[in-house]
């Protein structure tokens, strides 16, 4: 398969869970596994909190009496 120049979305999240994996130990650092790793969850939405809205919209209550 030809090589283009951009990489995607599936090899750039196969390269991360790589790097996270520490698959060679000898070359990756502890602090670049970590921060793929982050990169990761955030891809994932694995930080948000249980409260966020995700569609963004924001509603304003008002019930001063």
């Amino acid at each position: 398969m030809a090589r283009t120049k951009i990489a995607g979305k599936k090899e750039v999240l196969e390269y991360l869970t790589y790097i996270m994996r520490r698959e060679d130990e000898e070359i990756i650092k502890f602090s670049d596994s970590f921060k793929a790793a982050e990169l990761l969850g955030k891809y994932h939405g694995l930080f948000k909190s249980g409260n966020e809205d995700e569609s963004g919209d924001v509603t304003i209550v008002d019930d001063i009496r």
